[in-house]
Parts: C-alpha cells; structure tokens; sequence
C-alpha cells in the first residue's frame, strides 16, 4: 500500500468540510424530510424508508472506507442517518473525537452528493460532551440509539445523562429514538420512538406460521 492509498483510506483526498470548531469537525446542514420508518442500511433498500446506521461497526466501515462507491445504495432511500461509529468508554479520548469526525464527514459528503441526511449523535462519559455534539446545527432533526441501554444500569444512567445534555445544547427540533423505549423520554414532547425493524420481522415472520 502507498502513502497515497493511506491517504485515500482516511478520506484525506476527498477533501474537508466546513467547520465551526477547533476540531475541525464538520458541519452538517440542517436538513428536513418526511421519515416514514427506520431501516437498516443494506438490509432492505427496497422499502420506502430512512437508512439507519444502529449496527455492528463493520457492517457499515464500508461507508467510510470506500465512501464514492456506496453512493448509489444510499441513494436508494428517501434519506439517511449519519453512521453511528461506537463511542465506548474505554476507547481514548482521540479516538472518540475520531468516531465523531468520521460520522460528520460522512454525513457532510452524502450532503454534497444530494442525499439528505439526520444527525446520528452518540456520546460516552460526561468528559465526550465537549466534542460529541459538534457540527450539528441547533433546532436540527436528530436520532439516538437505545439498543442494549436496557441491559446495565450504569449504561442507561450515561444515556440519560447524555441525552439531556443533547437537548439542553442543540434544542432539537425533533429526537428520533430507535431501539428500546424508556419512560424517562415521556416528559419530551418531540420524541418519537421507533420499534427495532427485527422486532416488526419476527412479529411478521411469527404472524406468518
């Protein structure tokens, strides 16, 4: 592998976006679009429906590894999540501020391909609030996942803390939550939850027998 196919792997010659930060995390335009349900992005592009990225890391790399080439399937959609690369508390600070670097680029560059596209927001500790909720306009559209916060206590308690932290910096217009519901997300009047699409398949494939 040359220096310039490093180069290329990282994205470093399809340029950079315009940022408001000294991170120099993109910026991603505010976009609105009628979202009709949440679909896993490959798993069926036939549907009318927004591509959401709330799946094992390697399923979408290719997102990011080999950006041109997945133009044409994102497109198949009516619009798209921006990738929701892991935000583990054990990963270090760089990385974190990386995973949120790759998720803005990404969204930035399907924006300048036509695509619209919804701010995916991820966070881990309290220390990850000065960098994960950058590059996303106030008053935007914006989506979490709940997948698995059920599971652990302390899991769920950083969600929660991180999610008002969410709302108290970016006042979103509109919070699409895919995954698990929590009873803690009634008091707010712009969620709006959607069931996990294996949940609705199993629901259909059980219906069926």
């Amino acid at each position: 592998m040359t220096w310039r196919d490093l180069l290329n792997v990282q994205n470093v010659e399809k340029g950079f976006f315009r940022s408001s930060n000294s991170y120099g995390i993109p910026d991603i335009r505010k976009d609105e679009f009628e979202i009709k349900e949440l679909i896993p992005y490959r798993v069926d592009s036939r549907r009318n429906g927004t591509a959401h990225f709330f799946l094992d890391d390697y399923r979408f790399e290719r997102c990011w590894k080999w950006a041109d080439s997945q133009i044409p399937e994102l497109r198949k959609y009516d619009g798209v999540l921006s990738p929701d690369f892991s935000m583990y508390t054990t990963y270090p600070k760089a990385f974190q501020i990386w995973q949120v670097y790759r998720n803005r680029w990404c969204a930035a560059f399907w924006q300048a391909h036509g695509i619209k596209v919804i701010p995916t927001i991820s966070w881990s500790t309290e220390d990850s609030y000065d960098y994960a909720f950058l590059g996303v306009e106030k008053g935007s559209v914006v989506a979490v996942g709940t997948v698995g916060v059920l599971n652990d206590e302390y899991a769920k308690k950083l969600f929660l803390d991180g999610f008002k932290e969410m709302v108290k910096r970016l006042e979103p217009k509109e919070i699409l939550v895919y995954g698990n519901r929590l009873i803690e997300h009634d008091e707010y009047k712009n969620v709006r939850w959607f069931e996990p699409y294996m949940n609705k398949f199993n629901d259909i494939k059980k219906k069926g027998h």
